[in-house]
């Protein structure tokens, strides 16, 4: 009991200190540009409400609030009806002043990912093992003499650094042999194949062209559970191993996912290995509607079972760091990108994408268990993913401002101060539903709505 306290307690503190950093760096932008340009800053917040700590330091008066889930930097005249035209007031600089100081939010979250990038791939890059496990028969790999148990280490002469990036670099229809370097027994060897180009969902589940090599990486062996999905109930565990999927016999995750995804039946049934025994398991799928690219309905099912990963670290010196850091902050931004295209396009499940504070904790307490570069990781994906957010053209976002600004750069003149609020009103309303659904979100996804339930169903029976 006391050593979940402790542990839980241990994950807050790492919880609030990532996402001090985030918020401290975001808002150090916004503030040393201001400074930088003229403007007099007035304060300089971390988290809202109640003050908990304050102290004036050249005219800035700095401050710790008690609710640490964001913050902010106070401008002079940082509101166009109360600026009265003084030098050091925000609304008084050009509008190319005023959009640099709004963007440098952003721009310090990316420096931020790129330098937790390039301290984890000096560290270590946790990423998933390249060691091939299953070879399509008859598929370029096989056909080119690649094994079960090569481990690929580079592309084209270019080392790899996980699965992922694996697979991002095969992104595209570029015609053509891939020079694939293997380690085999302690050796080195290097194998042109001849891919197969097709299209693939990405991580996210958008299509996009791939070079397919026709190799597996994950086994057939399941190695957890989601929460809230059929597989709990049905008596599956981590560790059973899939060796049939409504009769038909599977030998990797790519045809557990294919034979879940193109069953039929109300249940499907597996035959699984568990301890050496085979066991027959019935799950009914949950069924989702998705529209696919096209804006079509299609049937999306899924039972709740991840595979069982295997992670390396990839190590990295000074300069392939440096370079090896520009790829993964590009990889992320186009990502995150795509997921927020996907959700405003409805080709992306908002609730399978989403997250908030609470799954950010989660997120961060796993990371922090796994080590250092596990953490450094998840600071830099937030970074990014937070400088994105940022600028999407929404008030009261960063992003909102600059298409403001963009507009009164154009016209010559701000917009009338009705428009100007009637904007900023619509926008804070958004911002206002999109956190509401994401609370929501994480309560169901992390069952804290049953929680929550049970603790108003002992109240009720406390008071009759």
């Amino acid at each position: 009991m006391i050593e979940n306290v402790i542990t839980n307690l241990e994950s807050v503190i790492i919880f609030i200190a990532v996402l001090s950093v985030l918020i401290i760096v975001h808002e150090w932008g916004h503030f040393i540009t201001a400074k930088s340009l003229g403007v007099d800053v007035e304060r300089f917040a971390l988290g809202f409400g109640p003050k908990l700590f304050s102290k004036v330091y050249h005219g800035t008066t700095y401050m710790i609030n008690a609710i640490p889930l964001g913050g902010y930097v106070k401008m002079a005249g940082d509101e166009r009806a109360e600026c009265q035209g003084k030098p050091g007031e925000f609304y008084s600089k050009p509008v190319g002043h005023r959009s640099l100081v709004v963007v440098n939010g952003p721009v310090v979250n990316f420096i931020l990912a790129y330098f937790s990038f390039f301290l984890v791939f000096m560290i270590g890059y946790p990423g998933q093992s390249t060691i091939i496990w299953n070879l399509e028969k008859g598929g370029p790999a096989e056909i080119a003499g690649l094994q079960p148990g090569d481990k690929i280490v580079a592309l084209d002469s270019k080392g790899v650094y996980g699965w992922l990036n694996l697979e991002s670099r095969l992104e595209g229809s570029k015609p053509g042999p891939v020079n694939v370097t293997v380690l085999r027994g302690g050796e080195k060897m290097t194998k042109p194949v001849v891919p197969r180009i097709e299209a693939k969902p990405n991580i996210i589940g958008k299509s996009r062209m791939v070079r397919d090599l026709g190799v597996d990486n994950l086994p057939n062996i399941i190695g957890g559970l989601i929460e809230n999905y059929p597989s709990e109930q049905s008596g599956l565990q981590g560790g059973d191993r899939i060796i049939e999927i409504d009769g038909k016999m599977v030998t990797s995750w790519s045809d557990v996912k294919d034979a879940v995804a193109h069953s039929t039946g109300r249940q499907i049934v597996l035959k699984i290995v568990r301890e050496g025994k085979v066991h027959v398991k019935a799950v009914t799928p949950k069924i989702d509607w998705v529209e696919n690219e096209n804006g079509q309905k299609v049937e999306e099912r899924k039972i709740g079972i991840g595979p069982q990963q295997e992670l390396d670290l990839f190590r990295f010196g000074f300069i392939d760091s440096l370079a090896n850091s520009v790829e993964e902050l590009a990889y992320v931004i186009k990502l995150t990108c795509a997921s927020f295209w996907g959700i405003v396009t409805r080709t992306v499940s908002a609730k399978e994408s989403v997250t908030g504070p609470v799954g950010i904790f989660y997120i961060i307490k796993g990371a922090a268990e796994e080590g250092i570069s596990h953490l450094l990781f998840i600071l830099g994906v937030i970074s990014a993913s937070l400088a994105i957010f940022n600028l999407l053209p929404v008030i009261p976002l960063d992003g909102g401002h600059l298409f403001l600004f963009l507009i009164e750069k154009v016209r010559g003149k701000a917009l009338p101060a009705k428009i100007d609020e009637y904007i900023a009103r619509v926008g804070f309303g958004l911002i206002v539903v999109l956190a509401l659904f994401v609370f929501y979100n994480d309560f169901v996804r992390f069952g804290w709505m049953e929680n929550i339930g049970s603790w108003l169903g002992h109240i009720r029976k406390m008071f009759p």
